[in-house]
C-alpha cells in the first residue's frame, strides 16, 4: 500500500505544523499550528498554513490527531475545522485548550478525549498515542501505522526523567518500537544545535526561588501561557518566599482556568490575589504572572511596560522575570521592552546568569537516544529552521542508528511518498500561508501582505482624475492625497506638471475606458516617483464625476 506524508507547515520554520498522512482512501492531518508574525508583516498577528492541498483530497480526510496544547501545533485548528467537519483527537488539557477557543471561533467540534498509549483506528490508519515530557502536560508522540508502513511522528520532546507534571519519559514505549521495525522517524529539531541533554523542568526551581528570596520590590513573571508545569513552579515559590500570586492576561487566565478544571494545577486560596487587592501588599509581598515572554504588542507586559495600562505600570525596584527562549524575529520587540523597563526604574533578570528558563525540546543526546530507540528506517527532521534540520541531518549521519543517505530534508510545500515501507519519491503539492490580523479577524494572503509592507516602506499616493459632467472634460493636473510621506511644494508642482503633458495622449480618444484611463494613471504616476524620488508608493487611482 502506498502512503505518504504531506508537509503544510512546520518545516524549514519554528511553528505552523501541520502534517497530512494519506492514503488512497483516507487521510489524516496532524495538527494545525500558528507561526507567531514579527515585524517583518506589518499588523499581521499570526499565520496559518494554506489549505488549499486539503480541499483537494476533503473528501477522505477522516480526523485531526493533536500532539500537545502548544499554539504552534493547534493556534489553527479553530480556522481548520471551520472549513472542514472532522473529529480531534488529543490529550484532555489539548482539547480542553481546544474548547475554550470555540467560543472564540464559532465552531462545533468532535472533541474526543484519549488516554495514554490508547491506539485510534480511522480509515486506513491506525494511531497510538505514546506520551512524552515536554513543557506542557498531556504531549503525546503518535505511532502511526499502515499496511506495511508505520511512522512515529515525535512532536515536541524532551527525555525528562523528573518533569514538574506527568509521568516521565519511558524508553520502553519507543524501545518496543524499534524491535517491531520502524519505517519513519519524525523527530523535533528545534534543539538540534544543543549539545549535551537539556535539562529538567523540575531543574530550574531553585535558581527561581533564589530570584524570588532575593527580590525586594514587586515581581513580573512571564513565560508562554500555555507552560502550565511553569507556573505550577512559581505558586509553590510564591508560597514558600510569602508573595501573593496574581493573574494577568486573558489568554493565561483561560489556560490556567483550563488546566485548574481538569487538575493539572491547583490555585490555593492562600496565594492567589486580585489586581485590586493586591495593590494594599507590600511590594515584596507580590507577584504578577502575566503573558508576553516575547513582546506581544497586544500582550500583558508589553501594556504595562509602554504605559497602555493605567491600573498597573513600571515603578521603581521592580523585578521583570522573562522565563522564555526568543523566538527567532522577536528579538527586537523584547529588547525594546527591556529598555523600557530599565528607563522605569526596573530590572530585568539576565538569562544568561540566572537558570530561570530551560527548553521542553531536545537536545542532541536526547534526539541520539530517540533514533537509537527506534532505529528507523529513514529520519525526517522536523520542528525546525533549516539550520535546525541541516544540523541534526549532519549529526545523525556520525551515529550507525540510520544510514547517512536515509535522512531527509524535505519543505514545506513537499509530500514524501512510501510504497510499503520504502521512499519512493517526492512530490510538490499546494501550499504557502495565511495572514491573521486579529483587529477585524483579517485573513490575507502574501500579496496583500506584501502591499502593506509596501506602504510602511513607501507609502501612498492618491490620484483623483475629475470629469465635468456639464461638458465631459477632465480637470487637468490631477489633485494629489500623499500618506506616509509629504511632497515638497516643488515636487508636487513637478508632478503636476509631468501628469499635465503625459495625460494628453490617454484622453485623445472621446470613448474612455475607466479602467484603461486609472492603469494610465497608476503607470504614469510610478514612472515620476521612480524616476525622481526612488519611490514606489503605493497608488490608488480614482476618476469621477462632478
Amino acid at each position: 500500500m502506498s502512503c505518504s506524508i504531506s508537509f503544510l507547515g512546520g518545516v524549514g520554520e519554528i511553528g505552523m505544523n501541520c502534517y497530512v498522512y494519506e492514503t488512497e482512501n483516507s487521510a489524516i492531518i496532524i495538527d494545525c499550528g500558528v507561526m507567531f508574525a514579527d515585524n517583518n508583516f506589518p499588523g499581521i498577528d499570526y499565520v496559518i498554513p494554506d489549505f488549499e492541498y486539503l480541499d483537494k483530497i476533503k473528501h477522505k480526510l477522516k480526523a485531526l490527531f493533536i500532539t500537545h496544547g502548544h499554539e504552534d501545533h493547534v493556534g489553527a485548528v479553530p480556522f481548520l475545522l471551520r472549513a472542514y467537519n472532522i473529529p480531534v483527537y488529543g490529550g484532555k488539557l489539548s482539547l480542553g485548550i481546544l474548547e475554550a477557543k470555540r467560543g472564540t471561533k464559532n465552531v462545533s467540534p468532535t472533541l474526543r478525549t484519549i488516554n495514554p498509549r490508547q491506539v485510534i483506528k480511522q480509515g486506513d490508519f491506525t494511531v497510538k498515542f505514546l506520551p512524552v515530557t515536554h513543557s506542557i502536560s498531556d504531549t503525546y508522540a503518535l505511532h502511526i501505522k499502515c499496511g506495511d508502513f508505520s511512522a512515529l511522528h515525535c512532536s515536541d520532546f524532551k527525555i525528562d526523567q523528573s518533569p514538574a507534571g506527568g509521568e516521565p519519559f519511558n524508553p520502553a514505549d519507543f524501545t518496543a518500537i524499534g524491535k517491531q521495525g520502524l519505517t519513519a522517524l519524525l523527530v523535533d529539531s528545534t534543539n538540534a544545535l544543543n549539545e549535551g541533554f537539556t535539562q529538567s523542568e523540575s531543574s530550574i526551581k531553585e535558581d527561581l526561588k533564589r530570584v524570588f528570596r532575593n527580590a525586594k520590590g514587586r515581581i513580573f513573571f512571564t513565560s508562554f501561557s500555555s507552560n502550565i508545569d511553569r507556573f505550577k513552579q512559581i505558586l509553590d515559590i510564591a508560597r514558600e518566599c510569602g508573595r501573593r500570586v496574581v493573574l494577568e492576561g486573558a489568554a493565561l487566565d483561560r489556560n490556567v482556568s483550563i488546566a485548574k478544571s481538569l487538575g493539572y494545577i491547583n490555585l490555593p486560596e492562600d496565594v492567589m490575589i486580585g489586581l485590586r487587592a493586591s495593590k494594599k501588599l507590600a511590594d515584596d509581598k507580590v507577584c504578577y504572572i502575566i503573558t508576553g515572554c516575547q513582546g506581544e504588542t497586544n500582550s500583558t507586559l508589553y501594556r504595562i511596560v509602554s504605559g497602555e495600562r493605567k491600573d498597573l505600570s513600571v515603578k521603581e525596584g521592580d523585578l521583570f522575570v522573562i522565563s522564555a527562549r526568543v523566538i527567532p524575529g522577536n528579538e527586537k520587540n523584547l529588547i525594546n521592552l527591556v529598555n523600557l523597563i530599565y528607563k522605569s526604574g526596573g530590572k530585568v533578570v539576565d538569562i544568561g546568569k540566572s537558570r530561570i528558563h530551560v527548553s521542553g525540546h531536545a537536545s542532541q543526546e536526547e534526539i541520539k537516544l530517540m533514533a537509537n530507540f527506534t532505529r528507523p528506517k529513514y529520519v525526517i527532521p522536523v520542528h525546525g529552521e533549516p539550520v535546525h534540520m541541516i544540523t541534526m541531518k549532519r549529526m545523525l549521519k556520525d551515529t550507525s542508528f540510520v544510514a547517512p543517505d536515509n535522512i531527509v530534508l524535505v519543505e514545506d510545500g513537499q509530500k514524501v511518498v512510501f510504497e510499503n515501507d520504502e521512499l519512493s519519491k517526492i512530490d510538490d503539492v499546494p501550499h504557502g500561508k495565511v495572514f491573521i490580523d486579529l483587529r477585524g479577524h483579517f485573513a490575507m494572503d502574501e500579496e496583500t501582505v506584501k502591499d502593506r509592507k509596501h506602504l510602511c516602506r513607501d507609502g501612498a499616493v492618491s490620484v483623483v482624475l475629475l470629469r465635468k459632467k456639464s461638458d465631459g472634460q477632465f480637470i487637468i493636473p490631477p489633485v494629489f492625497e500623499t500618506a506616509g510621506f509629504e511632497l515638497t511644494a516643488e515636487k508636487m508642482i513637478a508632478l503636476k506638471d509631468f501628469m499635465t503633458e503625459h495625460l494628453q495622449e490617454l484622453l485623445e480618444d472621446d470613448d474612455y475606458d475607466y479602467l484603461e484611463l486609472k492603469g494610465g494613471l497608476t503607470r504614469l504616476t510610478k514612472r515620476f516617483f521612480k524616476k525622481n524620488l526612488d519611490r514606489r508608493p503605493l497608488v490608488i487611482p480614482v476618476v469621477t464625476e462632478i
